[in-house]
């Protein structure tokens, strides 16, 4: 008797179900083993996979799914998370997004690599909005020309409203160097005790009073914003050193600062 093709594939499918792709290269016999129980890649492994590619590899960890390494490299003053399949044969440079909820997983290894020093950075300069004791202190990079900093401005103010143990630490700089913006900005940092209502006029966008004082405030923030790796703004620094960009609304703002308040 002669069967069809298709009748023997299903034949064999159904004697036969599919093994889970992590356990179907098993080389022993007996209990189902672990990834990384079959699989493993040194620190130094890694360095001579990516020779001249790396100023160096820090550490090799699982990757965020079965099948791949993470390896952790320095590179320019940074660290990157790349990937690694367990052949060794295919290296991934790039963002990996979790579908489930659009986390882009790369992005926060990144983030949570590069923590900034925060005893590094001066806040005598800085506009201050909440209570300058508070316990979770956020440092925040703005230009007051800024549109995107001009809408983070406004989940600032709702945060400190809803939280009394966080307050936001503005220090302000003219990203661009446009003449005008610097006038906005030397006014805002001589303004002492008035500079965030300075700012909150500049966001608003009255004029504002000619700069009364002789300071290089302004160019030590724009410095340090070069060495801490900010390419625009805003920027802020969370009380435990992640750098953070862009703008985002209080409540995501609140729950990295403060995560399960």
């Amino acid at each position: 008797m002669k069967f069809s093709a298709a009748i023997l594939c299903l034949v064999a499918f159904l004697l036969f179900p599919a093994l889970p792709a992590a356990h179907a290269f098993q080389k022993e016999a007996g209990p189902v083993k672990k990834c990384a129980e079959c699989h493993t890649l040194t620190v130094e492994e890694a360095k001579k996979i990516f020779g001249q590619g790396a100023d160096n590899v820090v550490a090799v960890l699982p990757g965020p799914f079965p099948g791949i390494w993470e390896i952790d490299m320095e590179k320019a003053g940074k660290t990157y998370p790349v990937y690694l399949d367990y052949s060794g044969n295919y290296l991934f440079n790039g963002q990996i997004i979790r579908v489930r909820d659009r986390q882009n997983l790369t992005g926060l290894r990144y983030t949570d690599l590069n923590r900034v020093d925060v005893s590094m950075i001066p806040l005598d300069d800085a506009a201050v909005y909440g209570d300058p004791r508070a316990k979770h202190k956020v440092i925040v990079f703005d230009d007051p020309d800024c549109p995107w900093c001009k809408k983070l401005h406004g989940e600032i103010k709702q945060v400190v409203a809803r939280d009394s143990e966080v307050a936001f630490f503005v220090r302000v700089y003219a990203r661009n160097n446009n003449p005008k913006t610097m006038k906005k900005v030397l006014s805002i940092v001589c303004g002492k005790k008035n500079a965030a209502k300075l700012l909150d006029d500049a966001f608003a966008g009255k004029k504002l009073p000619p700069a009364t004082c002789k300071t290089n405030a302004v160019e030590e923030t724009a410095k340090l914003a070069k060495k801490l790796g900010i390419r625009g703004t805003p920027a802020m620094v969370l009380p435990d050193g992640r750098l953070i960009s862009g703008y985002m609304p209080a409540d995501k703002l609140l729950g990295l600062i403060r995560p399960g308040k």
